[in-house]
């Protein structure tokens, strides 16, 4: 009789062992000691600029917060991939990412073609997706959301806004928009019209290119035929500084303007003294103008010291990921992606060391929604503008 009780509590125990390693299981990515997260970044290619200084970022952050200990008594790893900024590859690096390396979430994921090739995958998978680096405006109206949390600008929103500066506060009377010929580029360009809408300013003409595009002389020409007196950018670094330089061979000297994607200084390397007076957006503090965020870009230098070539997109890095790790932070021991989700969705105008006002909710996925005006001035960022704010889209 005693042999069956035993016999029934030890059946009874390996169940509920089996149980709770089921429920473990299940969730991908989590295990006692680790968080794996992952991302897919063009660390190659015309947008390596933006990979390689943003994986840095994101890289050194997560060290550093390892380095204290993790959170919770877990360590965040992350498993970045090369894309080369082809949308193909990037659909190949997310299904590795969810379905080889078992991600329990994808944060970032560099460029609106790409990030629109991957969505319905990651959202039928629900994978936890913290910040797509794409245009949020594509979010607006997209179901199945629940997974979903955006701290990143919409290029529509942005390039009203632009144009709108452009023409109230530096005389603009006709713009021409120099445009990736894809989502990037093409909600750039109608956030412009919008904004041209608004002020009754001439769009002179729209000259786009292609990412594998290397010779930008005809572009140029197109651009001073045009007889704009002031050009908008949405590129990659590597054709944006191409273009400025282009322009400035040939005489051609309007008045700049480009996306907060331009942002960084590597741009002073790449187009020289031609990159002074460009105004541009920025949606956090830029390095020399926040003590906290110059605190962290010295925490990152000090474990990467390459990322001085990148600061700005380093520090973009770390701005997808601090929301992230405040949720996880905020769900305690049991992270599951539901717990994640109410914790990310309990913050309220919350700050990071980079980011700033970030708010989400149950009925509100997009975390951010205002930008500021910035100048370059002898190859440093003027703040002109406080905080401009535009409609929460989701």
């Amino acid at each position: 009789m005693r042999t069956a009780t035993r016999m029934g509590v030890l059946v009874a125990v390996l169940v509920l062992v089996a149980t709770v390693s089921v429920g473990v299981s299940q969730e991908r990515g989590i295990t006692d000691t680790e968080i794996v997260i992952g991302s897919s970044q063009p660390l190659s290619g015309p947008a390596a600029f933006w990979g390689q200084g943003v994986g840095g970022g994101m890289d050194a952050y997560l060290k550093w917060i390892n380095d204290a200990g993790g959170i919770n008594g877990r360590k965040i790893r992350l498993v970045l991939r090369d894309d080369g900024y082809l949308p193909t590859r990037a659909v190949a690096n997310v299904r590795e990412l969810v379905e080889r390396e078992r991600v329990f979430a994808i944060v970032s994921l560099i460029g609106s073609a790409n990030a629109f090739a991957v969505r319905d995958y990651i959202i039928e998978n629900q994978v936890l997706w913290m910040t797509p680096t794409a245009d949020a405006n594509m979010w607006a109206g997209f179901k199945n959301k629940k997974y979903l949390f955006v701290g990143y600008p919409g290029y529509v929103d942005e390039g009203r806004i632009l144009t709108t500066y452009a023409a109230k506060n530096e005389g603009v009377k006709s713009v021409a928009v120099f445009y990736q010929n894809d989502l990037y580029g093409q909600k750039g360009l109608l956030g412009i019209k919008r904004g041209i809408a608004d002020t009754k300013i001439k769009l002179a003409t729209a000259v786009p290119y292609e990412v594998t595009d290397r010779d930008l002389s005809g572009q140029a020409v197109k651009l001073r035929q045009s007889g704009a007196d002031a050009v908008m950018l949405y590129a990659t670094p590597t054709q944006g500084a191409l273009i400025v330089r282009e322009m400035a061979k040939i005489g051609f000297s309007p008045k700049l303007f480009a996306s907060f994607t331009l942002a960084d200084p590597v741009m002073f390397q790449l187009a020289g003294d031609a990159w002074n007076g460009v105004i541009l957006t920025a949606y956090f503090p830029v390095p020399g103008t926040d003590p906290k965020v110059d605190a962290m870009l010295d925490t990152l230098l000090k474990i990467n010291p390459q990322l001085r070539q990148s600061p700005f997109n380093a520090l973009a890095g770390v701005s997808f990921l601090e929301p992230f790790v405040e949720a996880i932070r905020r769900a305690g021991p049991n992270v599951t992606r539901d717990s994640v989700v109410r914790a990310l969705e309990s913050m309220r105008n919350w700050n990071g060391e980079v980011i700033r006002g970030i708010t989400f909710g149950p009925d509100r996925h997009q975390g951010l929604n205002r930008i500021y005006i910035i100048k370059s001035e002898n190859r440093q960022y003027k703040k002109l503008t406080d905080w401009i704010e535009y409609p929460v889209g989701f």
